[in-house]
């Protein structure tokens, strides 16, 4: 057969969205060498790239370093461009790919025109055959030389005329086209591999780096595989691509884009650093850091709608209106030491350099990711011979020359270098330097804590009243803001700061971007919308919390935790830590607790009802047997395969393993409606209960009991230590439930309160019993016991309503 196919690839160069991308460079080579690279693995007779005859001229060179040949047709009939030829070579089969997808599945070519070849060869008259659900840009088209032939003549359609394939597919009642779902080998229909835009260009280039280890000298003479571009794809790397914002405005010194520099250039990152910028110093950092392995491509001069980097990390002092208007592009925005009024709307927010202000609310607080001086000191010289007087890039404040002439006089004979404007240039590395020096003039900013951590003295001038109060808090020796004189500059020397104690770790600022740029933003729960802005009301190290503005809701905002597998370990290994005995040993304890609550439903339900009951989440089945005995009739579903299998098996009640909401209960149980649904510590693990809600109002009768538990918001720990509550809160919990706001999102569902029942009670986590001490059985702590019940603030609460509706969305 290989004598009667040809592979065909279409190229163009006059892109109006990424001009010539064909011709761009992609790991040392161009685009369309990729392209031609993985097809030239397909047997065929014929080799040909069809273009048109501007193009001809540049892509000739490389057709012919390929081993392909150069065709130049009609320019925007791409139809006739094949067809002409198709009449110039004597193929039956032709292999279709076009030359902005470099990531082609070779592999996956081969196989889909050998099924193409295979249904003609058994008298089935296959004219066109694809693969589908390969990745976006890495799929060919096989069909018939003949039928495209015959297509060309009977179309006036310009779209059939513009893309070839369609002459014969949207003609299905006059051609067999076949699309074959692909072997599951190639099925990512998820992924994306073509190059169509300038964020695809910049994705591909990530694939490429990713596959080379980073290595920009490698010359790669074979195509990837497809298990190499599909791991690529799916890398946290190309999945989750940063991009750095830092200030390059005047006024705002270089530190902010000095940092950013440094850390997108360990992590492979991008930085955008716009036409606009302001800041003198931009020129000379980006060729310094250039010449240190910082790639082009890495630089981003616009953000658009379509930006490829998906993760913003903000170092920009205070961001401005028009700044906050871009954050909208990404799916994440971290902000290093921001001191603007945006910091609520923000997913995560890190303090680097200490802030003055202990009320901000942030996820992390720690200066060990302050970049140290791998050089220090051996020993510290009471004398002062070498002197560094360093106020920032810029110096807004016009500190340096006065600080020079006054530390001139102070230390005639001492060596005085100042950095800044009208001064030296900056010191490339600087940081490895500063042990040199045995006093450093500076400023509040990184340089005073490298400075401090390479065991130099340090002053620092306030350019600020701020800057001020932030010295005398971490400790420094300080010249007060607007009193720059030499009697406080000999003040600041007799100091017992002036030589500042920081020797803590250093965690390195690039690992901690890496692993936060898996974090993902989630809406709301219940209300799912993406433009509500809703306050934030707690952070921790790796999760944000807000409350949603429509329906009250606390929900999980931001996380960087990996999802939870409700495997066996989560019943056996994983309880056990916590609760001291596993599920299964735990089973009677818990079964005693699903009978009083049984009771209460029994208590509310109709009690004309037929009992069926479902149990959603129904684990190793404590409740299905506890309503078993209290005559309902159990049915089960849980995505535990083990657990199901137990269920059915020991406890012989009808359950499947399902993950609600994609669960038909007709076809699994032969009910469509139950008259009882539950869910006992299961509704806070859905991270959509817009449609968990809406399809328990579909399966639950009129007047029908769902019922819950969860952990409250409004129990004992959440009230008193909320920072706490919510820090020790598990990652997979994605909702808060507070009883007194329950009704509200419930009622819009259908559902109506009738009884809420505060468990979880622990005397042992009220202020005054941890303060005081009391023992279990003493007076106080029966106090406090009864006073947590009657005020209802256990730290679960189980939450009975009544279906009064339908729910239509």
């Amino acid at each position: 057969m290989k004598n009667k196919r040809a592979v065909i690839i279409q190229c163009r160069l006059s892109s109006t969205r990424l001009p010539q991308k064909a011709l761009k460079d992609l790991g040392g080579k161009t685009v369309l060498d990729w392209c031609l690279l993985s097809m030239k693995k397909v047997p065929a007779a014929e080799y040909y790239v069809a273009t048109d005859e501007a193009s001809f001229k540049f892509l000739e060179p490389i057709c012919k370093r390929n081993g392909f040949k150069c065709f130049a047709g009609d320019l925007n009939n791409v139809l006739k461009r094949f067809c002409d030829l198709l009449k110039k070579i004597d193929v039956e089969t032709v292999i279709r790919g076009t030359a902005d997808n470099p990531f082609l599945f070779y592999e996956a070519a081969i196989a889909s025109v050998e099924e193409f070849e295979k249904k003609n060869k058994n008298s089935i008259t296959c004219d066109y055959l694809t693969f589908s659900g390969l990745p976006h840009g890495s799929g060919v088209e096989i069909f018939s030389a003949k039928s495209l032939l015959k297509a060309a003549e009977q179309t006036d359609s310009p779209y059939d005329k513009e893309h070839v394939g369609p002459a014969l597919y949207n003609h299905k009642d006059r051609f067999n086209c076949e699309f074959v779902r692909a072997p599951s080998r190639f099925y990512f229909p998820e992924l994306r591999t073509t190059i169509d835009t300038p964020a695809d260009y910049l994705r591909a280039i990530s694939i490429v780096n990713y596959l080379n280890n980073f290595d920009f000298s490698v010359m790669n003479e074979e195509p990837y595989t497809t298990e190499q571009i599909v791991s690529a794809c799916t890398s946290d790397y190309v999945q989750n691509p940063i991009l750095f914002m830092p200030s390059v405005q005047k006024g705002h010194g270089t530190g902010h884009l000095h940092r950013c520099l440094e850390t997108a250039l360990k992590t492979h990152s991008f930085i955008y650093i716009p036409e606009t910028a302001s800041l003198d110093e931009v020129p000379s950092l980006v060729e310094e850091y250039k010449a240190k392995g910082l790639q082009n491509y890495q630089i981003i001069k616009s953000i658009t709608d379509d930006c490829y980097p998906k993760i913003l990390v903000t170092d920009l002092f205070k961001i401005t209106e028009k700044e906050y208007s871009i954050i909208n592009h990404f799916n994440s925005v971290i902000a290093i030491d921001e001191g603007s009024d945006y910091i609520d709307e923000l997913d995560y927010v890190l303090d680097i350099i200490p802030s003055y202000n202990e009320k901000k609310n942030c996820n992390l607080i720690d200066s060990s990711y302050i970049s140290k001086p791998k050089n220090k000191k051996s020993e510290i010289k009471s004398s002062i011979e070498n002197i560094l007087v360093c106020i920032g890039g810029e110096d807004p404040a016009n500190l340096t020359k006065p600080a020079v002439d006054i530390v001139k006089i102070l230390f005639p004979a001492a060596k005085v270098k100042a950095i800044g404007k009208d001064f030296d240039s900056p010191v490339e590395n600087l940081k490895e330097k500063l042990y040199e020096y045995d006093l450093v003039v500076t400023h509040y900013g990184l340089t005073a804590f490298e400075a401090a951590s390479a065991g130099c003295k340090v002053i620092m001038l306030a350019t600020t009243k701020l800057h001020e109060l932030l010295a005398q808090k971490n400790n420094y020796a300080y010249v007060p803001y607007n009193s720059l004189d030499i009697e406080n500059m000999k003040k600041a020397l007799l100091s017992e700061n002036l030589l500042p104690n920081k020797s803590e770790e250093e965690k390195e600022l690039s690992a901690l971007i890496t692993e936060l740029s898996k974090g993902k933003r989630m809406l709301c729960p219940v209300c799912q919308d993406a433009n509500a802005i809703n306050k934030c009301i707690s952070r921790n190290s790796t999760r944000t919390y807000r409350r949603c503005g429509s329906c009250s809701l606390v929900y999980m905002a931001w996380s960087c935790e990996k999802d939870k597998s409700y495997e066996k370990a989560y019943f056996f290994e994983d309880y056990k830590k916590q609760y001291g005995k596993t599920y299964k040993e735990d089973f009677d304890s818990i079964k005693q607790q699903c009978t009083k609550r049984v009771n209460v439903i029994d208590s509310i339900i109709n009690k004309k009802s037929s009992k069926n009951v479902l149990d959603i989440g129904c684990a190793y089945g404590p409740f299905l047997k506890a309503a078993c005995e209290k005559g309902y009739n159990p049915f089960g579903t849980d995505i535990s395969e083990d657990a199901i299998d137990y269920v059915k098996k020991e406890l012989n009640f009808p359950a499947t393993v399902a993950g609600f909401p994609n669960i038909n209960t007709t076809d699994e149980f032969g009910h469509g409606e139950f008259d009882v649904v539950t869910m006992w510590y299961v509704i806070e693990h859905f991270k959509n209960l817009d449609t968990v809600l809406s399809k328990i109002n579909s399966i639950l009768k009129t007047g029908g009991i769902f019922a819950f538990s969860t952990p409250s918001g409004e129990g004992i720990s959440a009230l008193s230590n909320k920072e706490h509550f919510y820090k020790i809160s598990p990652t997979d919990h994605y909702s808060v439930w507070e009883p007194s706001k329950a009704n509200k999102i419930l009622y819009k569902y259908g559902f109506k309160v009738v009884k809420i029942v505060s468990t979880g009670h622990h005397p042992e986590r009220f202020p005054e019993i941890k303060k005081s001490g009391a023992k279990k059985d003493s007076f106080q702590w029966k106090f406090v016991e009864k006073k947590s019940r009657i005020k209802k603030l256990g730290d679960t609460v189980e939450i009975y309503c009544r279906k009064i509706n339908d729910y239509e969305k």
